[in-house]
């Protein structure tokens, strides 16, 4: 996970608003060797309140995915074309009873026994007031 995790795509991230998704495709030159794409992500809420403009971006590429509005004990998800994973940093952000939350730079790390070739997915989880990780799963 994100902060206590330590992941992300380096391919192509989308935004999703709501329930309506909107994106941007950027693709940067895969340089892992680690052999993992990435073709979605989802964002849970597992705090009792409305989380809005959640956010995931990656620093290095400008690439970035989120949504508007989370409703308590929901998801928001996405998927996109396969894309290698690169191992770049990413931020989460987010407001959380509108004040500003974000995670601070950090690296997703490949998880043992994740099967190349096999559909991998960011799972990013706002799991207590002003914090949130993420990691990769399949």
């Amino acid at each position: 996970m994100t902060g206590p995790l330590k992941h992300l795509v380096g391919g192509v991230l989308t935004l999703c608003l709501a329930s309506a998704c909107a994106g941007r495709v950027v693709e940067a030159p895969s340089d892992s060797g680690e052999g993992v794409e990435i073709d979605s992500f989802v964002i849970r809420n597992e705090l009792p309140f409305t989380v809005t403009d959640v956010y995931i971006e990656s620093p290095e590429t400008g690439n970035f995915a989120g949504c508007g509005t989370i409703l308590p004990k929901t998801e928001c998800q996405n998927t996109f074309p396969a894309r290698a994973y690169r191992r770049n940093g990413v931020i989460i952000s987010w407001n959380e009873l509108g004040v500003a939350q974000s995670t601070g730079e950090f690296v997703v790390e490949v998880p043992d026994g994740l099967q190349p070739g096999q559909a991998t997915v960011l799972e990013v989880i706002i799991y207590s007031r002003g914090q949130a990780g993420a990691r990769l799963i399949q």
